[in-house]
């Protein structure tokens, strides 16, 4: 079970907060859910979840195994649509959903027409694929569109015909462009045009172009020490804010930075 926590106001002393051990209602058909990767509210104040079927175990999914081993349980399709109340509204998605489902969930972001961004974080593995893609969803589960395409080899920052495991997926509907902060791979931001799916812009930590960004080992940041001139990854996470600023998180550095829309720090 998914457990929310929510804001409690009082009238003294600083916010608590509580955990609602009953939010989500129990699951139809027998589902239940794996590790969650992201969540994501949309206009309407749903919550979409992005859950990992694949990360449930044989005993966690007994129902499920052939032959079963116990009436409980199946897992849940990946992305799980509910009301403020807990009510699951929508479900769809899964392995082997579209041909290059991401080998493990991660991004979710729904824009303002109800899209649904995902995105994976899966390494290249024995018969695995990195994930090196971001598809586009309507709110039903059509898809309609793919940025990226499957690529064997290291990645490559320079490369922008594909991703290498986005972490976060950001979508300026005004600009109609989408942020992707990619990710565990690369070390840059890299943007899109979130119609078409053309390649607009892209940069690395303090503003710096594709070219200048270094993929190989880095050492971790030490305190004391003048901070890495390079995203030390995974570039976790990518808001645009309503100052008309880019915030991206560096996670193993213990860092945000600030940007505005064109990559300038």
């Amino acid at each position: 079970m998914l457990c929310t926590i929510w804001l409690r106001s009082e009238a003294q002393g600083v916010p608590g907060y509580k955990v609602d051990p009953f939010w989500p209602k129990q699951l139809p058909n027998n589902w239940i859910m794996g590790q969650v990767g992201g969540m994501a509210i949309d206009s309407q104040d749903h919550i979409w979840v992005f859950q990992r079927p694949g990360s449930s175990t044989p005993d966690e999914v007994a129902a499920a195994q052939k032959p079963p081993t116990s009436n409980c349980c199946l897992p849940a399709p990946s992305v799980l649509e509910f009301d403020k109340e807990g009510n699951l509204l929508k479900s769809w998605g899964g392995p082997g959903y579209v041909p290059h489902w991401p080998g493990v969930e991660h991004g979710i972001y729904v824009d303002k027409s109800g899209n649904v961004w995902l995105s994976g974080n899966s390494a290249a593995g024995k018969d695995v694929a990195e994930d090196r893609t971001i598809l586009k969803f309507n709110s039903d589960g059509k898809l309609l569109m793919e940025i990226g395409h499957p690529h064997e080899g290291p990645d490559n920052n320079q490369e922008t015909g594909y991703v290498g495991r986005v972490a976060a997926i950001e979508v300026d509907d005004a600009a109609h462009e989408v942020y992707a902060a990619d990710g565990y791979g690369n070390r840059r931001i890299a943007v899109y045009d979130s119609d078409t799916g053309a390649f607009k812009r892209g940069w690395g930590a303090y503003g710096i172009p594709l070219s200048q960004i270094d993929n190989s080992e880095l050492p971790p940041y030490t305190p004391g020490q003048p901070p890495a001139k390079q995203f030390l990854g995974p570039v976790h996470c990518v808001r645009t804010a309503v100052d008309g600023l880019v915030y991206v998180c560096d996670r193993t550095a213990d860092r945000i930075q600030v940007f505005t829309k064109q990559g300038s720090l």
